[in-house]
């Protein structure tokens, strides 16, 4: 019996020595402001969104700062009602509106914010930009985010920003991965309809029950509970490449999604995507006309499309048999000239800011540069075309 005593007396020793140390790790890490949360949940209508009232670090690419205000947009605090003397823009988007990569300050969004004031058309009164910008979102959850979030606000104009690397694809549920939850526009008895049965699959009834809400809520509370699972993210992706490869062929396989993108589809299910594609674009800004709103569609840039080397760019498109990087950009831009909404195509004005200044716009010192989304710069030299393009529509 006095064996078994000390034993007991020994685990409870040790249990309470690790509750110690645990306590100690969550309290240091809280004082050192140091957290790694999932800043997304379930959300009936777009299968995913942004966590209300959430911050944290996101070191995964780029080394930003997001904070998510109480309506779960990647942006300060707004009001519904939209103030006195205000010229009021909402941003539609993904994850390059959503810019998690990069501070809010640092924005393409809080460029525009800052530079538009000085727009002789808006006559002194207030910008005010209000990011709706998630990440992986494709042009039907921004449509459905127009519905359910942007009018709300009462916007004076609304921006789409498109951006072709990806978007395609994810309009498409024959090019999308089988296990992307997200509503899409499909075709039925001839008719566009907008397919929910997402909200049917084992994913989003297991994301949206309450032991996994539970389970959530107490490791996006925990701030060990992050770090572990941040550790453990990083040591499944420890081959990612840390600094700039010095081999143009490895740099030239990171810096696009698919060559298919810039051909006239001969693929029945590419020819599909572009048409879902263009029919959402058409509803947005119909739709977006129809509440009183100016509707703008800027064309972002693919990362192929902007490489700061000609010389790469080329053996890229070569490789890929591409005869023009700008096909997307212009398809989107004809669409909207046979639709009569205002289509820019930011790519080939950065490219020629990228060939001038031989800056890299895409891609951070902790990923591949060139690839991936864009970095401050990138942001700052899109922010200040974007801004210039709004002022010119505005004075049209």
């Amino acid at each position: 019996m006095p064996k078994l005593k000390k034993l007991g007396e020994n685990i409870l020793l040790g249990l309470g020595g690790v509750i110690f140390a645990l306590a100690v790790g969550e309290i240091t890490l809280r004082v050192m402001d140091i957290s790694y949360p999932s800043f997304y949940q379930v959300d009936e209508y777009r299968g995913h969104a942004l966590i209300p009232g959430i911050s944290g670090l996101w070191t995964h690419e780029g080394n930003g700062f997001v904070s998510v205000n109480q309506d779960g947009l990647r942006d300060q605090e707004h009001t519904k009602e939209k103030p006195p003397n205000t010229f009021r823009i909402a941003i539609l988007g993904d994850s390059f509106a959503e810019a998690i990569q990069v501070n809010a300050e640092q924005t393409f969004w809080s460029i525009l914010k800052k530079e538009l004031p000085n727009c002789q058309v808006i006559n002194g009164r207030k910008v005010e930009v209000i990011n709706f910008g998630v990440g992986d979102y494709g042009t039907a959850q921004e449509l459905m985010t127009l519905r359910h979030k942007v009018k709300a606000y009462s916007p004076d104009l609304v921006i789409l920003a498109i951006f072709t690397g990806n978007d395609i694809i994810n309009n498409s549920k024959t090019l999308s991965p089988p296990d992307r939850f997200s509503p899409f526009l499909i075709k039925k008895d001839n008719k566009f309809v907008m397919d929910l049965s997402f909200k049917d699959t084992d994913t989003y009834k297991w994301r949206n029950s309450l032991p996994r809400k539970i389970i959530f809520s107490i490791v996006n509370n925990s701030r060990l509970l992050q770090v572990i699972n941040e550790a453990r993210i990083a040591l499944k992706n420890n081959n990612i490449t840390k600094q700039q490869n010095s081999q143009a062929e490895n740099i030239v396989n990171s810096l696009d999604f698919t060559p298919e993108l810039y051909k006239n589809p001969v693929d029945k299910n590419w020819a599909e995507a572009w048409e879902t594609t263009e029919e959402l674009v058409k509803m947005i800004g119909q739709e977006t006309q129809q509440s009183g709103a100016i509707f703008l569609g800027f064309t972002l840039s693919n990362p192929a499309q902007v490489y700061p080397d000609k010389t790469i760019r080329d053996q890229y498109l070569t490789k890929a048999g591409i005869k023009d990087e700008f096909y997307p950009d212009k398809r989107l831009k004809q669409l909207g000239e046979k639709e009569e909404l205002k289509i820019i195509n930011l790519a080939p004005i950065i490219q020629g800011y990228a060939d001038q200044n031989k800056s890299f716009l895409h891609g951070f010192d902790n990923t591949v540069l060139g690839s991936g989304h864009w970095n401050e710069l990138g942001h700052e030299v899109a922010g200040q075309i974007m801004s210039d393009q709004v002022c010119e529509m505005l004075e049209e």
